[in-house]
This record gives structure tokens, C-alpha cells and sequence, in this order.
């Protein structure tokens, strides 16, 4: 007697290369984030920082924030996130971007201003995210108490006086 078999099993499906690519670019800033944060910490050497390290630390406000109480950085870590998931971009609309920038790099003659324009527009998310990231921090600042905005400020200093080494 001949069994029948039940429906193939579902294969399972293959990432679009789109997705793949956004994956990729996310990992690669995800890795220069946490680079420029270790170049920070660790770049230090006999000598001083290595340079490389040095110019990293000067990218972004890494000390303001580091210099914050755990509490107020988790804060601000939150904030961030509410912000990022408000102003997500459609699935669609991303990969519209990622498609027209792989046009742009794989073309003959290279395009240019396509290129630049979506750098363009991944600096100005970061740069909407960091004036987050200034208000927040001016709001805290300004509910803090004189001792709490004078240990900041000892902290702040002390990291400082660490990254000059």
C-alpha cells in the first residue's frame, strides 16, 4: 500500500538582499559606535592615545554623556529609543533608499550626487537625534540641583582630564 505524503514542509524563505544590506550597514555603524567608545577607553597606550583613537573620541558628545549618573544615561537611552521607533522609516521607503544608493555606487559613470544625497540624509537623522539627545540633556542640566550639577561637572572634568592624557 502506497503512503501518500502530507504537503511539502514550507521552505524556509531567503532574506531580500535589501534587508541583507540594511543589516550590514546597521552592524557596520553599530561596530564604529562601539569602536569609537573602545578606541576611547582602551586607546591608550605608553605614548598616549593613538591618534586614530584620539580624533574618534572628538566625533560626538560621548563625554557629556558618560559623565551623566547611570540613572539620567538610561534616561536618555530611553528617549532616544521612543524617538528612533516615532520615526522609523516605512520598510518600503528604506530600501527604496538602499536600492537607489547601490544603483548610484554600481553605476558607470559613478552618481555622484545620488550618493550624496542619501549621505545627505543619514546626516541629517543624525544630527535630529543628537538635538534629542542636546535638549534632553539641557533639560536635565536645568532640574538638577547646584551639588548635582557640580558633581557632574567634576565628572566631566575628570574624564576630560583623562582623554587628554
Amino acid at each position: 500500500m502506497a503512503e501518500t505524503q502530507g504537503p511539502d514542509p514550507v521552505s524556509p524563505r531567503r532574506c531580500p538582499l535589501w534587508m541583507r544590506l540594511l543589516l550590514i550597514a546597521s552592524l557596520a555603524g553599530n561596530l564604529l559606535i562601539a569602536g569609537i567608545v573602545a578606541g576611547a577607553v582602551l586607546g591608550e597606550g605608553e605614548r598616549g592615545p593613538v591618534p586614530e583613537f584620539r580624533a574618534a573620541r572628538d566625533l560626538g558628545p560621548v563625554p557629556l554623556v558618560m559623565a551623566l549618573e547611570r540613572e539620567d544615561r538610561r534616561a536618555l537611552g530611553r528617549i532616544l529609543r521612543m524617538d528612533a521607533q516615532g520615526n522609523r522609516m516605512s520598510r518600503e521607503d528604506m530600501r527604496a533608499q538602499f536600492e537607489t544608493l547601490l544603483a548610484a555606487l554600481r553605476a558607470d559613470p559613478f552618481q555622484r550626487e545620488a550618493v550624496a544625497g542619501f549621505l545627505t540624509q543619514q546626516r541629517k537623522l543624525a544630527v535630529a537625534r543628537q538635538e534629542i539627545g542636546q535638549s534632553t540633556l539641557l533639560e536635565r542640566f536645568s532640574t538638577m540641583s547646584l551639588e548635582e550639577r557640580r558633581a557632574y561637572a567634576d565628572r566631566l572634568e575628570g574624564s576630560l582630564r583623562r582623554a587628554a592624557r
